[in-house]
C-alpha cells in the first residue's frame, strides 16, 4: 500500500513531538482522518449489530420484567436508538459522504444510544421504579474497547452521559448520598476511560506514523531497485554487444586460420571471450536474484531426464571444442518428473555443471538421480580441485569470479530445494538436491542432429559488429543469411524471397522491440515462422513472454556451441 503521506520530513517531525496534543499538522491530519474513517468503515457492520443486539435484548427483557405502562414508553427510547443506528449504516457507508461528516454521524449515532440509555433510566424513576444505574457502566465499556472513536469523541460523549445522569437523578431524586455514591463511581470510570482512551490514541497515532515512514521507504526501496533494473539491463545490453561479436569473430579467426599458432591464439581468444561472457552473465544474475524484485518461481511439472540430457550435451560440446577429454555419466530414469521452476532448476543446474568443469578443473562429472520417500535426490559430482570447508568456496583458477556456487545457493533457495554439498580439498565435490516429485507423464522424444545446417535466414541486428559476426557464423554452418540492421530492411528482405528461420535481437533502435518485430514478420509471411530472440537480458520475466509466442530465447554473448545446439533441437526441425 502506497503512504498516504510523502513528505518524509512532516512523518518525521510529528514523530519526534510525541503526539501528546493527538493533534498532526493540517495534512497529515487530512491523511490520518483519512485512515480513521477507512478503519471505521471496515468495523462499521460489527459495531452496529453488536448495538442493536443490545437493545434487542434489553428491549425482550424490559417486556418480561416491567411493568405495561413502563415497557410501552420504553419501546419509543429504544425504537429511536435502533432508528439512529438504522440510519447510521447507510450513511457512514456512503463513499459519496465526505470522511469528517461521517465520523461526526458515527459518533453522534452512539452518543443518542448512549442517551437512551440515561432517558430511559429517568423514565422508569418517573414511574416510581429504581432503576439501577449499571447500564451505564456497559455504555462506557462498549464507548471505550469497541467503538474506536477518536479520544476527544469518546472523552466528550462519557463525560456527557455521566452529567446528564447526574443532572437528570438530582432533579428527580434529589441530593441523596446514594447518588453521590454513584456519580462517584461512574466519574471515576470515565477519567479511567478518559486516560485509557488518550493512551491508546497516542499510540494509535505513533503507529500510523511508523506506517507510513515504513511504506514510504518501501516504495523508495522499489523505485531504487527499478533504477537499478534499468541499470543492469542497460549494462547487460551495453557490455554483451561488443562481447557478443568478439566471441563471433574469435570463432571464425580460428576456423579460417591457415597455421597452427594463429588457430591456437584465435582458440585461446574464444575461450576468453565464453569465460569473459559467462562471469559477466554469473555478476549480473547474482546481482538481479539479490534485489527484492527478482520475481517469484513459475512451477511447472518437469521431466528431468530430458533437461538433464541437454545440459551434459551442452557440456560435451563445449569439452570438445576445447579439445579436452571428459568423461560424462548421467544416471536418469525417464519416468523422473519433479515440480520446480524449469528455468530457474535449468540456471542452477547449468551452474554447477560449468563450475565443475571450468573452475574446478574436473575431468569426471556424474549426474545421478534416485527415489528417496517422495522426494527425487540428484547426485551431481567431480574429481576436481574440491571446496574449502571454511568457506564453502571453490579451489579455483583465475578464470572464475566464484560466484558459480553463490547463485546456485540463492536458487535452491527461492525453489525451496534441499541443497547439501560435501567436498574437501583435492577430492572433489558431491551436491545433493532435493526435488518434490510429481506423477509421470508422457516422455518427451528428441532427435538426432545432423552435421549441417541447410536453411534461409533472416537476421534482424542493430548492432553491425554482431550482425556481422553472427552473420557470418551462420554462413559457415550452411545457412543463407540475409542481415538486416532494422524492420524496414528485414520487411524487404522478407518480401524478396522465402524465410525459414527469423533471429532477432531484443532491443532495437526501432519503435519496437525484436519480440514486436518477430510478431510483425510473421503478420507479413502469413504463418508462424520458427523465431530465435537473442537478447543481453535473460530473466525469468522476458521468458514467460517468449513461451506463449512460441519464440526461443538465447542470452548474449551467444556461444556458438549453445547456438548450434538450439538450432538443431528444435528450430530446424520446425523450419
Amino acid at each position: 500500500m502506497p503512504p498516504a503521506c510523502d513528505d518524509e520530513r512532516l512523518l518525521l517531525a510529528a514523530r519526534h513531538t510525541g503526539g501528546w496534543r493527538l493533534r498532526f499538522v493540517e495534512p497529515l491530519e487530512q491523511a490520518f482522518g483519512l485512515w480513521r474513517v477507512a478503519r471505521m468503515r471496515r468495523r462499521l457492520g460489527l459495531i452496529i449489530s453488536t448495538a442493536a443486539l443490545f437493545q434487542l435484548c434489553f428491549m425482550l427483557l424490559d417486556a418480561w420484567l416491567l411493568p405495561a405502562e413502563i415497557f410501552e414508553g420504553s419501546l419509543f427510547l429504544r425504537g429511536f436508538g435502533l432508528l439512529l443506528l438504522a440510519l447510521a449504516w447507510p450513511l457512514c457507508r456512503h463513499p459519496g459522504l465526505p470522511p469528517p461528516l461521517a465520523l461526526h454521524l458515527y459518533f453522534l449515532a452512539f452518543l443518542g444510544n448512549a442517551l437512551v440509555v440515561v432517558a430511559f433510566i429517568g423514565w422508569c424513576y418517573l414511574n416510581d421504579l429504581a432503576m439501577r444505574y449499571d447500564g451505564l457502566f456497559l455504555v462506557l465499556l462498549f464507548a471505550f474497547l469497541l467503538t474506536g472513536l477518536s479520544s476527544r469523541n469518546l472523552i466528550a460523549s462519557a463525560w456527557l452521559v455521566c452529567l446528564s445522569y447526574v443532572l437528570l437523578m438530582l432533579w428527580l431524586r434529589g441530593a441523596q448520598a446514594e447518588l453521590y455514591y454513584e456519580s462517584q463511581f461512574l466519574l471515576c470510570a470515565a477519567v479511567i476511560g478518559s486516560i485509557g482512551s488518550w493512551q491508546q490514541e497516542r499510540g494509535q497515532r505513533q503507529a500510523w506514523l511508523d506506517q507510513q515512514l515504513l511504506s514510504l521507504a518501501r516504495v523508495r526501496a522499489e523505485q531504487a531497485d527499478q533504477r537499478t533494473q534499468r541499470l543492469l539491463a542497460a549494462a547487460s545490453h551495453d557490455l554483451r554487444q561488443p562481447l557478443n561479436a568478439m566471441g563471433l569473430y574469435a570463432r571464425h579467426l580460428q576456423e579460417q586460420a591457415s597455421d597452427a599458432q594463429t588457430r591456437q591464439i584465435s582458440q585461446r581468444l574464444a575461450v576468453s571471450a565464453e569465460q569473459l561472457g559467462r562471469m559477466l552473465q554469473s555478476l549480473l544474475d547474482y546481482t538481479r536474484m539479490s534485489l527484492p524484485e527478482g520475481g517469484s518461481p513459475q512451477w511447472q511439472d518437469v521431466q528431468l531426464q530430458p533437461l538433464l540430457a541437454r545440459l551434459m550435451d551442452e557440456l560435451k560440446v563445449i569439452t570438445r571444442e576445447q579439445q579436452e577429454a571428459a568423461e560424462l555419466q548421467l544416471d536418469c530414469p525417464l519416468d523422473y518428473w519433479v515440480r520446480s521452476d524449469p528455468v530457474r532448476l535449468e540456471r542452477l543446474l547449468r551452474n554447477l555443471l560449468v563450475n565443475a568443469w571450468l573452475h574446478a578443473q574436473a575431468r569426471r562429472i556424474w549426474i545421478s538421480v534416485r527415489e528417496e520417500q517422495q522426494q527425487l535426490c540428484l547426485e551431481l559430482g567431480d574429481d576436481g580441485r574440491g571446496l574449502l570447508e571454511e568457506a564453502g568456496q571453490p579451489l579455483r583458477s583465475s578464470a572464475g569470479l566464484g560466484l558459480g556456487l553463490a547463485i546456485v545457493r540463492q536458487l535452491a533457495s527461492q525453489l525451496e530445494h534441499a541443497l547439501q554439498v560435501s567436498s574437501a580439498p583435492g577430492q572433489g565435490v558431491r551436491y545433493q538436491l532435493r526435488l518434490p516429485r510429481v506423477a509421470a507423464r508422457s516422455p518427451e522424444t528428441g532427435n538426432s542432429q545432423p552435421g549441417q545446417l541447410p536453411m534461409q535466414v533472416l537476421l534482424l541486428e542493430d548492432d553491425a559488429a554482431s550482425r556481422e559476426a553472427l552473420a557470418g557464423l551462420l554462413q559457415r554452418w550452411g545457412c543463407q543469411v540475409q542481415a538486416c540492421a532494422n524492420l524496414a530492411e528485414a520487411r524487404r528482405a522478407l518480401a524478396s524471397q522465402p524465410v525459414q528461420l527469423l533471429i532477432s535481437d531484443y532491443r532495437l533502435q526501432d519503435e519496437c522491440n525484436g519480440l514486436q518485430a518477430i510478431e510483425r514478420l510473421r503478420e507479413q509471411a502469413g504463418r508462424m515462422l520458427p523465431a530465435l530472440l537473442v537478447s543481453a537480458e535473460s530473466s525469468a520475466e522476458l521468458q514467460e513472454r517468449c513461451a506463449p509466442a512460441h519464440v526461443s530465447l538465447l542470452a548474449k554473448p551467444i556461444l556458438p556451441a549453445r547456438l548450434r545446439q538450439v538450432l538443431f533441437s528444435g528450430l530446424l526441425r520446425s523450419a
